[in-house]
């Protein structure tokens, strides 16, 4: 029997069978961008302008992956960014993903609407977990969720920035997208279709809002605003620089504020922050957005070589995990992929994403004789000619 890697040995190579398994209205949930899927193409096509010209007769290396973050070693400069209505596209995705992570010790990022709770995720983290935070604009929820994530054994925060404003997603509105999924002969029948997807879902039950459900009831004890006002994802959220502060106050721990995109914000943001986080939300919010790998370069020589820049929207591989490395990314986050693997083959797939990621940008590090990550990240690219950085003057 051929293995894994014999049968798919790219990511990429799991994607027809991914998309096979999932109802269509999951699969547009993973895959839709917003308005006419302009940023989510320029980022592929931002990331294949890029190349790497090698120098040779270095002799040979056995490279090491490992990248030091927050005073934690992690195994990998990559990990699994925060995806909302995570078991809408796969059943008991966000277990499963954090299994892996805590496996391969590289990070899990929870998002807040993510359909399991800080809760029931600290548990199967060891201390290893991100908790992405969505800001509610209620501070009583805010300082509510906080707690939950700190006591759930979360050590890392990560405020989003860049949803100010609900996003179109009009792909979204035409799959009938919802959590939990609608009750209508529509969604019956894709559902009926993917019995894997739904053994699994009657296994682990119909989607919700795992963390967030609560506020949305007569059981929460906030204000009269919060306990009727709140439906879902669509909570108010609210961020700027002072709310930033209130919560680096609350956390107290390493902090990452994510979704930066402009040169400005991310000189403001290292006097407050421990990491700035670029994305343009996997070119699901703004779509008119350019790739947060073409702000880079310029972010990177704005803040110094010291202070950790994460990046994230559109990493498929290790070769574009090794792109961003070398622009000036310290992490890389990629989402995607690991919901691929997940609905390909399972939980296997989660961690089989993980070892072709890995093997991959290990393999590069040997064609270059780079021992470390930070030999890797002194190399030399080349840009197409098609590959513009953002001009503020």
């Amino acid at each position: 029997m051929s293995s894994l890697v014999d049968k798919f040995p790219r990511v990429s190579d799991m994607l027809k069978l991914a998309k096979r398994r999932m109802p269509y209205f999951a699969s547009e949930y993973l895959f839709a961008g917003t308005g006419y899927d302009e940023a989510l193409e320029n980022n592929r096509k931002v990331l294949n302008q890029i190349f790497l010209t090698p120098k040779y007769l270095k002799g040979t290396v056995t490279p090491s992956l490992k990248t030091k973050l927050f005073d934690h070693e992690y195994d990998a400069p990559f990990g699994m960014a925060p995806v909302g209505m995570t078991s809408l596209m796969w059943p008991g995705a966000e277990v499963a993903l954090a299994k892996m992570s805590v496996k391969n010790n590289v990070p899990f990022a929870l998002s807040t609407v993510a359909c399991a709770s800080v809760e029931e995720i600290g548990k199967e983290l060891n201390g290893n977990g991100w908790f992405q935070l969505y800001p509610p604009e209620d501070k009583a929820i805010r300082d509510d969720l906080l707690k939950r994530a700190k006591n759930a054994g979360f050590k890392t925060l990560i405020v989003t920035a860049d949803i100010p404003a609900s996003s179109r997603r009009e792909r979204l509105r035409m799959a009938g997208v919802s959590v939990p999924p609608k009750n209508n002969l529509r969604t019956f029948f894709q559902a009926a279709i993917c019995p894997s997807w739904s053994i699994g879902t009657l296994k682990n039950g119909i989607p919700a809002f795992g963390t967030m459900d609560q506020y949305s009831n007569g059981n929460w004890h906030g204000n009269a605003k919060s306990k009727a006002g709140f439906a879902g994802s669509q909570m108010q959220r609210y961020v700027d620089w002072d709310y930033l502060k209130e919560v680096k106050d609350i956390w107290k721990g390493p902090l990452i504020l994510k979704g930066l995109m402009h040169e400005d914000d991310a000189m403001k943001a290292i006097n407050i922050v421990d990491a700035i986080y670029l994305s343009n939300h996997g070119g699901r919010q703004l779509d008119i957005a350019p790739s947060p790998l073409q702000m880079l370069p310029n972010i990177r020589k704005k803040v110094g070589t010291k202070f950790p820049i994460i990046i994230d929207s559109g990493f498929y591989s290790g070769q574009d995990i090794t792109k961003g490395l070398i622009l000036g990314a310290d992490f890389v986050m990629t989402g995607r992929p690991f919901i691929i693997g997940l609905a390909a083959l399972g939980a296997k797939g989660a961690n089989h994403v993980h070892d072709i990621l890995k093997d991959e940008l290990s393999n590069i590090m040997e064609q270059i004789c780079a021992a470390n990550i930070e030999e890797l990240k002194n190399q030399k690219v080349m840009i197409g000619k098609d590959f513009h950085l953002t001009d503020f003057n």
